[in-house]
């Protein structure tokens, strides 16, 4: 990949590239943040030697910082290499002698800074975000999980800012390791800047981060392209049209309107959700066969594409005793009123898809053991009772798969015809490390154990789907529960779709004021212009149904056309931000109108 913006390393600076300067900010000073809460400042090495690299690769330079006053023997090294095909920039953090040093975190490289009146960051916070450089509120104060990436913090492990002299993005390679700050008080400025992780309490890997400069004249829009060209040269993406070869039923998926259903509920005193006041409200149940009878109104109707998710089917109800969730819960009906729903599922030719949770590990679980759980670097392990289920810990993702087999090695015994499933937070929680000697897990395995339980589900021709989205997920998830926008976010922009919209399905909520869309807005409207997939309200009558029903069908043509394809442009055509436009790969345009509630679908004329 050649790239027309080449930088040049600048003393006191960074680097410069083209007309612009890029400095960074000596108010955030590079440090090694220790677990007791103490610092220690690059800048206070007795020994610091600079020396120039000159390779194979490209030129660049090396700084060794070492003889630390109060660290005997702590060394470590910092490279900037300019790569001489592309002109990207590695940055890379080289521990030479840290491993007893009880590292938290570390701060490297220093934020760069882009504070001109028509600068703006650009934000994988979930569905993606515009930051201006002077947005006049405090964005970033509350990141979900600490800013960790490969979390709903970050969907893709990049951030980039864009200035009328050219922009930059900056890609983290050691994701799993890594997490990052947003900084921006009221009327700024903005300071983005990655901090490194430790794994298992030590730091013994390099890290790199890459910085990718592109022309004036680029924007949001340049950067996810850009990215996308980065990933498909890493062989990051499959498509759905990929995964479709071996899962027929992502096809049969396109189009269906999403119902979300509910069985048994049962909150558990110790939970925090458990109602004091209204004790009666901690227990409801809707049987299989309300369901059943819902689906056959429904095919009256004229709705031919469905798919129903179904929560709380195990006998424990939802959110209680996982990864022990069997049988089908009998007061719903047991497995005869599970299997009903099913073969009426089947018979309408619409598809069913159930609730599963393979990382919260209830302590009121038949087989539950310690020994399975998460253990912290430090022997411990995390315990909390936020969920309906009460006190649990975290299952070792490395035993994941396991247990997936055999519950549904159990669903297929029983003649559950099943074309999805949903394994509850995987896309969306923090990656977990656990230091048990008899499944040790880093947080790069622990990706790879989510990846084994949805290749899992492929491979019964079941799709896979969790909650959110995330790019570490991107080769075998299908779809997701949503994939919005950040609450009190600056300017929502469909960053992750505009990389990664062929490679994964995204339901959208239709009304106004749900989570995630932006507040007078509605998710009709969102959906539209995302090329997503329709929510249908599953407790809507009358006109209401109705409605739902003629959103999802605009909603299904347009997904026919563009499902599999590239988002390949997003456009703002006024001042208010209010009249959006998106281009897909196929010719079709979606141009939305907030303010007026209205849209236009153009396809292009051959598609007709």
């Amino acid at each position: 990949m050649k790239n027309p913006c080449i930088p040049s390393l600048v003393p006191d600076a960074f680097v410069s590239v083209g007309e612009k300067t890029w400095r960074f900010d000596n108010n955030f000073p590079p440090k090694l943040l220790l677990e007791n809460g103490c610092e220690i400042l690059f800048n206070t090495a007795g020994n610091i030697t600079v020396t120039p690299i000159h390779n194979g690769l490209g030129t660049g330079q090396s700084v060794l910082y070492e003889d630390f006053p109060g660290h005997k023997g702590l060394a470590f090294e910092t490279r900037t290499l300019i790569q001489a095909s592309t002109g990207f920039v590695d940055c890379s953090f080289v521990p030479l002698n840290m491993a007893d040093l009880p590292v938290q975190e570390i701060l490297w490289p220093q934020p760069l800074a882009a504070d001109g009146p028509d600068d703006y960051a650009v934000l994988n916070t979930m569905q993606g975000q515009l930051l201006p450089s002077h947005w006049p509120r405090a964005v970033g104060e509350n990141l979900p999980f600490h800013g960790q990436m490969c979390s709903e913090s970050a969907y893709m492990p990049w951030w980039g800012e864009i200035t009328p002299n050219g922009g930059y993005l900056c890609f983290v390679r050691q994701s799993w390791d890594s997490a990052y700050t947003i900084h921006h008080p009221p009327g700024g400025p903005t300071r983005l800047y990655i901090r490194h992780l430790p794994s298992l309490g030590k730091f013994g890997c390099t890290r790199t981060i890459t910085y990718c400069f592109v022309p004036s004249g680029s924007d949001y829009v340049t950067l996810c392209r850009l990215y996308r060209s980065i990933a498909d040269e890493e062989g990051i993406p499959r498509t759905l049209k990929e995964k479709a070869i071996q899962n027929p039923n992502i096809k049969k998926l396109v189009g269906c309107c999403v119902m979300h259903c509910e069985g048994k509920t049962h909150v558990r005193p110790d939970s925090y959700y458990y109602n004091n006041d209204e004790p009666e409200k901690n227990d409801r149940l809707i049987p299989f066969s309300h369901w059943t009878e819902r689906v056959k109104q429904l095919k009256a109707l004229g709705i031919d594409q469905l798919y129903l998710h179904l929560d709380g089917w195990g006998q424990p109800g939802y959110d209680n005793q996982h990864p022990d969730y069997l049988p089908a819960c009998r007061e719903a009906g047991g497995w005869e009123g599970l299997k009903e729903l099913s073969d009426t599922m089947k018979d309408c030719g619409y598809m069913l898809g159930l609730h599963d949770q393979y990382r919260d590990y209830y302590l009121d679980a038949s087989s539950y053991d310690p020994d399975n759980a998460v253990t912290t670097a430090n022997g411990t392990l995390i315990q909390l009772a936020r969920w309906a289920g009460g006190k649990q810990n975290f299952l070792c993702a490395s035993l994941a798969f396991d247990y997936v087999r055999r519950n549904f090695s159990e669903l297929f015994t029983q003649g559950i015809h099943l074309e999805g499933a949903y394994l509850d937070v995987f896309t969306c929680n923090e990656l977990d490390e656990c230091a048990n000697p008899r499944h040790p897990m880093t947080r790069r395995e622990c990706i790879e154990a989510r990846n084994r339980c949805f290749h899992y589900l492929n491979a019964h021709g079941v799709a896979p789907s969790s909650e959110e989205v995330n790019e570490w997920a991107v080769g075998a998830q299908v779809f997701c529960h949503w994939a919005p926008y950040m609450e009190d976010c600056a300017i929502p922009v469909p960053l992750y779709n505009l990389v990664y919209h062929d490679c994964v399905l995204i339901p959208w909520m239709m009304p106004a004021g749900c989570w995630g869309i932006p507040k007078g807005q509605t998710g009709f409207l969102h959906c539209l212009l995302n090329g997503g997939m329709a929510y249908l309200d599953e407790h809507a009558e009358g006109e209401a149904l109705a409605e739902n029903i003629r959103q999802w069908q605009v909603v299904r043509e347009l997904q026919d056309h563009v499902a599999m394809e590239q988002m390949v442009e997003h456009r703002f055509l006024d001042l208010d931000r209010l009249r959006q436009q998106t281009l897909f790969s196929d010719g079709t345009r979606v141009t939305v109108d907030f303010a007026a509630n209205t849209y236009e679908i153009a396809y292009p004329p051959e598609s007709l």
